[in-house]
């Protein structure tokens, strides 16, 4: 090994442990982590509960420009939150590997036992931006980056507050009390009670893209920063205005997004069952006794039945927490992949699309899906259907089946 002899004159300046403390920094981190374009991350990390924690980003656009809301939250409450830092950057697309530093009174940040929260707040700019969170564990010398498309033409123009804090997930529990946030005194709030359809498998023709428009059920006004509770649960639209092209959507849930009721088990079931089982357990009507009589036909085998129920509905819990929707995570294409076929190897996020690739002994797949926004949903993907999935998807369905996953 080569020893570098460093001038005596030069480890006397004021500069010199600044300079040491970076190189550091440099030698424990990985490369990929200091400068790296965004199209070349491995995100799979993002859809990953085995992470230390989880972190979201919710970005609202305003007549003065953008806030963008984060929480991270600690999965693993051994670890101290303080070993944690967030550093922010603005970048013009996925191909740049280094961004415009994010800094100052422009970050707001609170800390608390098992989490970080706070906003970012980005003056308006006429072209699309992309907004940069690099998480750091100063102690465990890993790095994570997340990131977040801002597009002049994103509709959300609003928020929900629950206990005092921006709600950043898709949903809300039913009867649970939330302010409305946004500019203006009042907002529209348009409530559907759509049962919308489960995705269907991967070899299925077409894309199944979201209606433009969806009949309203009821239509009220509603006061800002005054709680309000929605006792019905679906979908909700907010807007200052209905013929307006702006606003934000949410869903209120019940049994969510852990599946704890009988009769809540019965439609995720949909894409391992044959039409005469689902029918089965539909017609049991929550009734343990006879859902569990459906199951057990199915695994043939109690301790097999208990080991199915436990990992395929762990997966529809991730799915509704990773991708709730215009309809319940579960039922949209990713929440559909990722409950059948698991944690992506690969994720690779581009402005307009994602890529997942599985990688095992058994089989090499990767699935492509492609952002189809509306004002529903600006960050909603659908796969691209190719008959090729078939085979690989019936064996995957009886590895379920038989509970050898």
């Amino acid at each position: 090994m080569a020893i570098v002899t460093i001038p005596r004159i030069f480890t006397e300046h004021r500069y010199f442990h600044t300079l040491m403390k970076y190189l550091f920094f440099i030698l424990l981190f990985p490369v990929s982590t200091l400068g790296q374009p965004l199209r070349d991350i491995n995100y799979n990390f993002v859809y990953n509960s085995n992470e230390p924690f989880q972190f979201s980003v919710e970005a609202v656009k305003s007549s003065h420009g953008w806030t963008a809301f984060y929480d991270l939250t600690l999965r693993d409450t051994t670890q101290d939150i303080d070993q944690f830092i967030i550093q922010w950057d603005l970048r013009n697309d996925v191909s740049e590997k280094d961004g415009t530093p994010i800094t100052g009174d422009s970050v707001a940040m609170n800390r608390t036992r098992n989490a970080i929260k706070g906003s970012v707040f980005i003056a308006s700019f006429p072209e699309k931006k992309i907004i940069t969170a690099k998480v750091v564990n100063q102690v465990a010398k890993r790095a994570w980056i997340f990131s977040k498309l801002l597009d002049p033409k994103y509709p959300a123009d609003g928020y929900l507050i629950s206990n005092d804090m921006p709600v950043v997930e898709g949903f809300i529990k039913k009867d649970s009390p939330v302010t409305l946030a946004g500019e203006g005194e009042r907002k529209i709030i348009s409530y559907y009670n759509d049962d919308f359809p489960a995705a269907v498998p991967g070899f299925s023709t077409g894309m199944g893209r979201v209606a433009k428009s969806m009949i309203v059920d009821s239509t009220f006004s509603h006061k800002l920063s005054e709680p309000i509770s929605f006792a019905e649960t679906g979908l909700y639209l907010v807007q200052s205005d209905t013929n307006a092209t702006a606003g934000f959507a949410f869903r209120v849930e019940e049994d969510y997004p852990r599946l704890t009721k009988i009769e809540s088990l019965a439609d995720p079931l949909i894409y391992v069952c044959t039409k005469q089982e689902f029918d089965r357990i539909k017609q049991a009507k929550g009734e343990k006794k006879a859902f569990d009589k459906v199951i057990l036909s199915i695994t043939q085998n109690t301790e097999r039945a208990r080991n199915f129920m436990r990992s395929y509905f762990r997966r529809v819990e991730l799915a509704n927490a990773f991708f709730t929707s215009y309809k319940e995570g579960w039922k949209t294409d990713r929440g559909m992949i990722y409950i059948i076929f698991g944690l992506p190897d690969q994720v690779y996020k581009f402005a307009d699309r994602e890529v997942w690739t599985y990688k095992n002994s058994m089989y090499k797949i990767t699935f492509e899906f492609v952002k189809s926004s509306t004002l529903f949903d600006p960050e909603n993907f659908v796969l691209v259907r190719e008959k090729k999935f078939q085979e690989t998807w019936y064996e995957v369905i009886d590895l379920w089946r038989n509970a050898r996953f």
